[in-house]
């Protein structure tokens, strides 16, 4: 799996094979823990298309995160499979201000855009308290629209 990984991000900064930290394996609060044989930090859509295909391929699991903050365990990786952390596709590549959307990566912290659009003027600004851990990235919510999380 590793040279299959390797071959697709081709930086060995952003794969990890050996030693995976525990905060890929769990939930924010240590809840739920789960296995995995690899976590891959892709940057591109290329790169994640590669790894789904290669996991597809191979029947091997794949477990998308995000910001890490994964309150309701929906990133919890199981099995041996793949934790395809997105938090590297961090980008806002678009505000149509005249359809008020957006086009952003998976990773864009919500804290981020929010920021980002009332720059723009489209939000009253507010006094921000600095968060730890960071708040849910782009992809929680799509998880939750999805019906990916237990939560009712």
């Amino acid at each position: 799996m590793k040279e299959v990984l390797l071959s697709i991000i081709k930086d060995d900064s952003r794969v990890i094979i050996e030693q995976i930290d525990e905060k890929y394996l769990s939930d924010n609060l240590g809840r739920k823990k789960g296995t995995a044989r690899a976590v891959v930090f892709p940057v591109s859509t290329d790169e994640v298309s590669q790894v789904m295909r290669y996991a597809w391929e191979h029947a091997i699991p794949v477990t998308p995160r995000g910001a890490g903050t994964n309150l309701v365990g929906s990133t919890v990786p199981s099995g041996d499979g793949i934790v395809l952390d997105v938090s590297r596709m961090d980008h806002i590549l678009e505000l149509d201000e005249a359809t008020f959307t957006a086009t952003v990566e998976s990773g864009v912290i919500l804290e981020d855009f929010q920021a980002f659009v009332e720059s723009r003027g489209f939000f009253i600004r507010r006094i921000r308290v600095k968060r730890e851990p960071p708040s849910a990235a782009i992809s929680a919510p799509m998880q939750e629209a999805c019906g990916l999380s237990n939560t009712a």
